[in-house]
């Protein structure tokens, strides 16, 4: 395992620790990888450290990780060998020091205030656990795309049950990750919606009513490539959160697979 974007210059090196932990995971991303980081180096917020974990790459990932780490200190670069997208979020988690983490999907974009927005929100509500924003749909060349208008409901953990409401930005306190059990590597998919659902039982979570995040749609993405898979993670997790509840004697899990055909552009 090897750390890159270090040097004698670092402020971190000398044991400063930064308010934000942001997260980011890579498995052959080489196509989106550096616009990632560079919606995470544009930040209005700037007090972070930004943890790049490869997971085994056999593209160029990880050389262009380690190429963006040394343009910025904040940048740390981790080379990790192939666990699969939820063991190494698990693993990139023991490289973070902050008291706030957030995770950032390598083919995905924050927009410029998404640290300080969701920051502040936290820090004007020392009740509040977990702030998740709204966000947009881009295509694979970073164009925003249409998407259908949603009904905008409260927030409560029972809607977690049903749907991954806090989606897609999330900041949240260690504390919170501790307190939930962290990341649970049983799964192979959908380990967001599993800490949701484990976090929304010992925390409270807070909407920011504001699209600070940009979720990539492209057909190499996990959503894409691996949907069977995480709807079969995703109910698992549910079940597991009736028994935890202690609804599960009262009610049962049913789960309907709908196919959707569409017809796209070649680009």
């Amino acid at each position: 395992m090897g750390l890159g974007g270090a040097c004698c210059s670092d402020p971190y090196t000398a044991g400063v620790t930064p308010r934000v932990s942001l997260i980011t995971t890579i498995f052959n991303r080489e196509a989106f990888l550096e616009a990632a980081v560079r919606s995470v180096r544009t930040q209005t917020f700037a007090d972070f450290e930004h943890i790049l974990y490869d997971d085994g790459s056999t593209d160029g990932s990880l050389a262009l990780a380690q190429r963006l780490a040394k343009e910025d200190a904040r940048v740390r670069v981790v080379a990790g060998e192939r666990r699969g997208v939820v063991g190494a979020l698990k693993r990139a988690h023991e490289h973070a020091r902050a008291p706030l983490i957030g995770w950032l999907d390598s083919d995905d974009l924050l927009v410029n205030t998404a640290l300080e927005e969701t920051v502040a929100a936290l820090a004007g509500d020392p009740t509040a656990g977990l702030v998740f924003t709204d966000h947009v749909l881009i295509d694979a060349r970073g164009r925003v795309l249409p998407e259908r208008a949603r009904a905008v409901k409260p927030f409560a953990p029972e809607r977690l049950l049903t749907e991954l409401v806090s989606f897609q930005f999330r900041l949240f306190r260690r504390e919170v990750f501790d307190a939930c059990g962290g990341i649970d590597d049983s799964f192979t998919a959908a380990p967001d919606y599993d800490f949701c659902l484990r976090a929304s039982e010992v925390a409270r979570f807070v909407h920011l009513p504001r699209p600070l995040y940009c979720y990539r749609q492209h057909p190499g993405a996990i959503s894409s490539s691996r949907r069977i898979e995480q709807i079969e993670n995703s109910r698992r997790a549910v079940e597991r959160a009736l028994v935890r509840r202690g609804l599960d004697r009262r009610f049962r899990l049913q789960v309907d697979i709908s196919a959707v055909f569409s017809i796209l552009e070649r680009e």
